[in-house]
């Protein structure tokens, strides 16, 4: 897990959603984007951090 990945996992526990942060975790282990729902209210600072994540996933192999 990158470390940005390990940040957000970690960040969504703290904040008291382990089960959004095991699904995300489980998208980006799997290549896929994490969708956050919108109702789930979480940091701004977090939501970023959960596109970069989806980003470093769906960015093509060629541009790694």
């Amino acid at each position: 897990m990158s470390t940005k990945r390990t940040i957000a996992f970690w960040e969504l526990c703290r904040q008291g959603f382990p089960l959004i942060a095991d699904a995300a975790n489980d998208a980006w282990s799997h290549g896929k984007a994490f969708r956050l729902s919108s109702e789930i209210k979480v940091a701004r600072s977090l939501k970023v951090l959960i596109e970069q994540c989806n980003w470093e996933v769906e960015r093509p192999a060629g541009s790694r």
